[in-house]
């Protein structure tokens, strides 16, 4: 941390949760406040938004099965910018159907460029991505152990910790929950 004397302006607050419906669906949700430092005046109308007030507040779900495929999409946006904001909230109901997979990111990134979409919730997602899958990889791993080792497969090489030469592969190799192809 630096040794120069700092006065803290913005604060951004993300926070994901994963929880598990008796129905046996999931319910990943997520949520983002920016806060100020110092009172902003807003400019579309001259408002003041205090100090320490939500400058952005967005929260969102989504509700996914055991195949990550998104049964139910909610998105809602209590504080922003600009009047107009808030009107992006419905666009987000075309997740609806589609599923948490690879290019899943890249996908939300090319339909919602533009006008259509909102900045923030698009990070919003990416967040409920990784935590869907930490939500869900020991209860699934339990009901389909099957498919463990196909999924751990797919994990090989995906960062560092999952590396083909790092001691978590190779425990798994020699635990033979996990065989790579020669």
């Amino acid at each position: 941390m630096s040794q120069v004397k700092r006065k803290q302006m913005h604060r951004r607050c993300i926070e994901s949760f994963g929880f598990l419906r008796e129905d046996g669906l999931w319910d990943i949700e997520a949520s983002m406040q920016d806060l100020k430092a110092y009172d902003v005046k807003r400019e579309f109308d001259g408002s003041l938004l205090p100090e320490g007030s939500p400058f952005h507040d967005i929260r969102a779900c989504l509700t996914i099965d055991d195949t990550f495929l998104i049964k139910e999409v909610s998105v809602t946006m209590d504080s922003y910018p600009f009047p107009s904001c808030g009107g992006a909230a419905p666009s987000f109901s075309i997740l609806k159907g589609t599923r948490l997979e690879p290019g899943w990111s890249r996908w939300l990134k090319e339909t919602f460029s533009g006008k259509v979409g909102c900045t923030h919730v698009l990070e919003l997602f990416p967040v409920m991505a990784t935590t869907a899958f930490q939500t869900m990889w020991g209860p699934l791993g339990e009901k389909y152990p099957e498919q463990v080792s196909s999924a751990v497969t797919k994990l090989v090489n995906s960062c560092h910790g999952w590396s083909e030469d790092g001691p978590m592969v190779r425990k798994l190799i020699d635990e033979q929950v996990l065989k790579l192809p020669s």
